[in-house]
């Protein structure tokens, strides 16, 4: 007669001690399943890994200790831990060769062609000053540093020709740029009031005073509204207006929204178009 398994109601043998489906013993008055008598397992039939007792085989539980028969767990082996490279320490700027700056003296990169302070172009003024002749300075000076010393134009071949700058003559009363580079003049007011130097621009609206378009103004990094020139009891003052590439009154550069007096024979540089201020 078959038994049926009290937990889930399946059909089986009657000499079943555990339901093959769900692995519920079938004797509860029983502490423990009687060893079972030692069957001859036919070729090719399942035997439980527990009891080792013939299985018949799809069988999810033994019917004669309740092991169960499906195929064992292979445990993965833990992997090793990942351990991150240790970082590299940056090099710190005393390992750098770093250059400095012959205007101003600030520390640069190395291959740093513009002084990231003043904005300079270092390789110029360096051959600038190996052209120029050392002044002898007197042994007895009271000030540390000579008195700056007047550029010279040297033309070279296979260069573009430079125009060189006269020395500025006493002043007339009409105020005016001279551009270094070509020795064009550009005129500016001589009302009093404030005055924008920048260049013309009509998709933007902006139609400075003093317009450097005509001095490729946009190649040398001439903002829109780079700069603004004000005029106030004869006295005349440059004021950069936050510009891209700043403004600079003998080579020193102009904090934002400060007025600078400029005088006769100043040297003015917006971005790198560089002129001489004359009245």
């Amino acid at each position: 007669m078959a038994i049926v398994c009290p937990s889930c109601n399946v059909d089986l043998p009657d000499d079943a001690v555990f339901c093959d489906q769900c692995g519920a013993s079938l004797d509860s008055s029983a502490p423990s399943p009687a060893p079972a008598l030692a069957r001859a397992s036919p070729a090719g039939a399942d035997v439980c890994p527990q009891c080792h007792v013939p299985t018949i085989p799809g069988e999810a539980f033994c019917d004669n200790c309740g092991a169960s028969l499906a195929a064992p767990q292979i445990a993965e082996s833990p992997l090793p831990p990942v351990t991150e490279p240790e970082p590299v320490p940056a090099p710190s700027p005393a390992a750098l060769d770093l250059i400095q700056c012959p205007a101003c003296g600030a520390d640069n990169l190395p291959d740093s062609v513009f002084c990231s302070n003043c904005g300079i172009d270092m390789q110029q003024v360096a051959q600038e000053e190996t052209e120029i002749e050392p002044v002898a300075e007197p042994e007895e000076l009271g000030e540390d540093e000579p008195e700056p010393v007047a550029e010279l134009e040297v033309l070279e071949e296979d260069e573009p020709e430079l125009v060189a700058v006269p020395e500025p003559s006493a002043p007339t009363g009409r105020f005016r740029f001279v551009v270094r580079d070509t020795g064009a003049e550009i005129a500016l007011p001589t009302a009093e009031g404030e005055h924008i130097i920048g260049r013309d621009d009509p998709v933007s609206g902006v139609f400075p005073e003093v317009d450097m378009n005509p001095h490729d103004g946009e190649h040398f990094g001439v903002s829109r509204r780079h700069a603004k020139l004000i005029i106030d009891a004869g006295l005349v003052f440059i004021q950069d207006l936050d510009s891209t590439n700043f403004s600079f009154v003998d080579r020193q550069k102009l904090a934002p929204d400060t007025p600078v007096a400029l005088s006769h024979g100043a040297e003015v540089r917006l971005g790198k178009l560089v002129m001489t201020f004359l009245e």
